[in-house]
Parts: C-alpha cells; structure tokens; sequence
C-alpha cells in the first residue's frame, strides 16, 4: 500500500511538472527561405496574388484549392481559400495581408491544422531585382502548445523547412515555365490511381 501511494505521487507530480512545462508560452517557429525567379514581377505577382485559390495548379503539397468566398481584401479576388493538403487534409486559410502594389501576401492558416498547433501564418513578399528577376521571400510563423507541440516541434519545424523548400522551387517553376513542376506532376498521377 505505501510502495502504491509512492507511486500515485510520483505520477502526480512528473504529470504536474509536465503539464506546467506544456503550458509555458513558448517563442513561434519561424521559417524563411528565399528564392530568385527568372521573370517579371507582375507575371510572378498574379500567380501569388489574384490567382491565390489556385495554389493546387502548382503546390505539389495541395491536391485541390478553390475560393471560399469572393470577398475583396484591399483588392485581392477572394479573402479566404480551402485547401485540401497532403497529410494534413482539409485547411482554411484567410489573407491577413495583400497589397498589389507592394507584391505582398499574408494569411492565417485557421482552420484544420492538428491541436497541436495554436497559430499558423504564412508571409509572402516579391521584390524587383531588375533585368527580368525577382526575389521571393517567404516567411512561416508557427506557434505550437500544448504537452505534444511542445515534444514535437523540432520535428515539425525540420518538415515544415523541407516543405517549404518545396514549395517556393515548384513556384519558380510554374511563373518561369508556365507548367507544374515535375513533383507536381507526379503527385497529381499518385492521387489519381
């Protein structure tokens, strides 16, 4: 009987400790990359921006994307999208950012993303560099909570790095040669056998 409440406390306490661990407001994943495109930036512009429910046309990590409205935000086409993502399923995500003039993109991925992940914002910007480039710059902020985002955010910052990775390569892709990327390609063949 003793040895049994020894080991009730003991559990007590590691569980509180944990818990107390979990909770503590931790510093957001952030992710950058950047990339140049060989094209104009009203070419690679109108991919990003007012075609931004067409993300499936070349993201190899969407199977499909539509409009969930048609709702301007400071001009855009549409103020939120769904997208169907492979491993994550269905997402909801809503521009918190748009300018056509500064080439800027910003949304707030709030629907769909597991428990674990408290907040989800992808930022993107295009820069004229002159003489027919243009600098991509991509930035992910993720915040994560709870006992589980805390034990896996390592892990999920090092597949959200090579997801991004992906993901500005396959739209360089697409703004330079008007075609889906060859992982793009391959993936819509996987999702349709």
């Amino acid at each position: 009987m003793k040895n049994l409440k020894s080991t009730i406390i003991v559990i007590m306490l590691l569980f509180t400790s944990f818990s107390s661990f979990a909770k503590k407001d931790k510093a957001p994943t952030i992710i950058t990359k950047e990339i140049t495109i060989n094209s104009d930036i009203e070419k690679a512009w109108k991919v990003l921006g007012p075609e931004f429910a067409d993300a499936h046309k070349w993201a190899s990590s969407i199977k499909h994307s539509e409009a969930s409205d048609n709702k301007s935000f400071n001009g855009s086409t549409c103020s939120e999208r769904g997208c169907d993502v492979s491993g994550i399923g269905d997402i909801k995500e809503k521009i918190t950012k748009y300018s056509d003039t500064e080439h800027v993109l910003s949304y707030d991925v709030y629907e769909g993303m597991p428990k674990m992940v408290r907040h989800m914002n992808n930022h993107w910007k295009l820069t004229d560099l002159g003489n027919g480039n243009v600098k991509l710059e991509m930035k992910m902020t993720m915040k994560t909570g709870g006992f589980m985002g805390t034990m896996m955010k390592g892990m999920m910052k090092k597949k959200m790095s090579k997801t991004a990775d992906e993901v500005i390569e396959e739209f360089k892709y697409y703004v330079e040669t008007g075609n889906p990327h060859p992982r793009k390609i391959k993936a819509t063949k996987k999702q349709k056998s």
